[in-house]
């Protein structure tokens, strides 16, 4: 990235905020995650109003120890969910959260085995839908404010501190 043309830079850059701000403020309706294995960019799936995922999901970020800064949501979501010393110790060691411990921080709703996790979600979805959309997109409104608050507070500056830090590369 230390190459990058400006343009470049500021796209990354713009795009990598509001692709998180699009899902938080444009969708009003409830959201549900599946998570169905390990994976990078969990923080989207966080942001939902309920999150499932399977035991062998682990969530972490990577930014700090590939050199960066952590700017571009997961901390903001790990943060906001496990709580600041849970995150701080992420971040600086690299030890990712189990999913069992995730569950037991409040990071997710439920661990299930693979197979059940689909229909899980479903079900959930067939409850949430039996209430009249009056109720469901107010409510999704609610509790998505966490988010929105917070995105608007941190996201955009924390985003330019990651990529400034991609952009000079790793000097001492």
């Amino acid at each position: 990235m230390s190459e990058w043309d400006s343009d470049l830079i500021d796209e990354q850059c713009n795009d990598g905020v509001k692709i998180l701000e699009r899902f938080v403020f444009d969708l009003d309706v409830p959201t549900i995650a599946a998570i169905n294995g390990p994976g990078l960019r969990l923080e989207l799936p966080l942001l939902c109003d309920l999150t499932l995922c399977t035991p062998d999901v682990v969530f972490g970020d990577g930014n700090f120890r590939a050199d960066s800064v952590p700017g571009d949501g997961m901390y903001l979501a790990l943060r906001e969910l496990a709580g600041v010393k849970r995150a701080n110790h992420v971040v600086y060691t690299g030890q990712g959260i189990p999913a069992d411990e995730a569950h037991r921080l409040g990071l997710v709703n439920e661990v299930l085995p693979r197979a059940d996790l689909l229909p899980r979600a479903l079900d959930l979805a067939t409850q949430v839908t039996a209430r009249p959309r009056t109720a469901r997109r107010p409510t999704h409104g609610i509790l998505s404010r966490t988010w929105q608050r917070r995105l608007v507070a941190e996201l955009r500056d924390s985003y330019a501190h990651q990529l400034l830090s991609m952009t000079i590369g790793s000097r001492p």
